[in-house]
């Protein structure tokens, strides 16, 4: 059985971080900061107002969801070695499966959003092709360092998020490291098939 060792708290986090960048759209290199803070209110927002039905709020965290994130990156990702292993099949199976959980992981904690605010730290180019949008997430009593990390997509040049760090931790190894120990005692198919309860 597959088990997740990020707590309801990072959870929460994660919900939050992730509609922010979502609602960015397309971010050019020169407008990352800029982009991801101006989003802050409209998604806190949204977060709060309670006129709001639950559906309603994710019907719009998705219609723009897959505009920042990069799911076959993440997807190759948190299969490590694994993916080279798979046909072009297997690897489509996967990661229609894996943004699925994903995407399920934000929704069903969203409603663990209080009143946590989001303040962006700085932009730091490491690579040509790399950046990490530092932020902290300040509650009421603890403050969190969240990493962003975007790499330069190669179909149009924009800056997509293939992982986010939250206090040194990163998501797509946790879900890697993951995997790997499912895998070591049991078949890709029989991965599948537990992704596949976990998203029903």
């Amino acid at each position: 059985m597959i088990q997740h060792s990020i707590s309801k708290n990072i959870f929460k986090i994660l919900v939050l971080l992730s509609i922010l960048a979502v609602n960015a759209q397309a971010i050019n290199e020169s407008d990352i900061a800029k982009q991801m803070q101006s989003k802050i209110d409209e998604t806190t927002n949204l977060l709060k107002n309670k006129d709001i039905a639950f559906k309603d709020k994710t019907t719009q965290i998705f219609e723009t969801f897959d505009s920042v994130f990069d799911y076959s990156s993440m997807s190759r990702i948190a299969l490590g070695k694994q993916w080279r292993k798979l046909s072009t099949k297997q690897k489509k199976s996967f990661e229609k499966i894996f943004t699925l959980k994903l995407k399920q992981s934000y929704v069903d904690k969203l409603n663990l959003y209080t009143d946590e605010k989001v303040k962006i730290e700085k932009v730091e180019k490491i690579k040509r092709n790399r950046i990490k949008l530092y932020t902290k997430l300040i509650g009421q009593e603890e403050i969190y360092d969240i990493v962003y990390k975007f790499h330069k997509s190669k179909k149009n040049n924009d800056w997509l998020i293939y992982d986010v760090e939250m206090i040194g931790v990163s998501i797509m190894k946790t879900y890697r490291n993951q995997f790997k120990e499912f895998l070591s005692t049991k078949t890709f198919d029989n991965l599948l098939a537990k992704l596949k309860t976990k998203t029903q």
